[in-house]
């Protein structure tokens, strides 16, 4: 079929969770055409007539209401006009309280309060910046994690992904011709990780790099034997450093978050 699949998210509060799990569903149809529609906000059945006014027959409805009645409405709605209700919410409520035998809250907006856990994610973010590329080298001492690696093996955004979960993070570029700043030397070897990548990878992904920034012709930044000198010489900083070391050679910038972040809890007991 040509026609674009009709996504309609109808959501209580911002529908970003819903549509996030979306793109994991439909990466998954290379060939399907969709078109998502996210509408926020919904708090009366009024509001949900009006939505359905313009909702096609080929549609997927995917709501996120923590009011039980409203999210009934949607499926009955949907129900009677023969559309497919993707109810992601309610389905986890459901799960939760049949296993766990409590009663869900089931009230709007909590996934978006100004609770401590979004003024500590802010904290982080901006500490993030704060403390990005080695800027200030106090900023080690003060971190909870520390990243190390030579330049592309991704420091700033995989530091980016962890200041989301909360936690306070600074990095350092390893070049051979720069001394280490003493601060590094200070910092509890269990909250450092060092970076690594294949050469080979590295050397295309510098390439790359140095083609977005217009950049022609030959530069010692990507050729082999001088990254495969940058390389041994980080290999010898965590070898001096004690710290662990993670291959990002295959690796997606949320995988090496997430075994960062494994590798954090079973060393430290600390709530982040």
């Amino acid at each position: 079929m040509d026609e674009a699949l009709t996504i309609v998210i109808i959501s209580d509060s911002t529908g970003e969770t819903a549509q996030t799990y979306l793109k994991s569903v439909t990466t998954q149809f290379p060939n399907l055409k969709t078109k998502i529609k996210r509408r926020p906000d919904v708090t009366t059945k009024e509001e949900i007539d009006e939505i359905f006014e313009s909702v096609p027959e080929y549609s997927v409805i995917v709501p996120t209401m923590a009011d039980k009645d409203l999210a009934d409405d949607i499926c009955n709605k949907a129900e009677k006009r023969n559309i497919e209700v993707l109810a992601i919410l309610e389905e986890g409520i459901n799960t939760f309280e049949k296993v766990t035998g409590q009663k869900a809250v089931r009230q709007v907006g909590l996934t978006r309060a100004l609770s401590k856990d979004y003024f500590r994610r802010i904290e982080a973010i901006e500490f993030a910046i704060q403390y990005d590329d080695g800027k200030d080298p106090k900023g080690f001492l003060k971190s909870d994690i520390v990243l190390l690696g030579v330049s592309r093996t991704s420091k700033t955004p995989t530091t980016m992904i962890l200041a989301t979960k909360n936690y306070k993070v600074s990095n350092l570029p390893l070049v051979p011709e720069s001394r280490l700043p003493k601060e590094i030397f200070e910092v509890d070897p269990d909250r450092i990780i060092g970076l690594i990548i294949d050469p080979e990878k590295l050397v295309n992904i510098r390439q790359d790099r140095s083609k977005e920034l217009g950049l022609i012709g030959e530069s010692v930044y990507f050729r082999k034997n001088r990254i495969q000198t940058e390389l041994e010489y980080a290999k010898e900083v965590y070898k001096d450093l004690d710290c662990k070391v993670i291959d990002v050679t295959n690796n997606t910038i949320e995988q090496t978050a997430t075994q960062i972040v494994e590798y954090y809890k079973s060393k430290f007991d600390e709530e982040i």
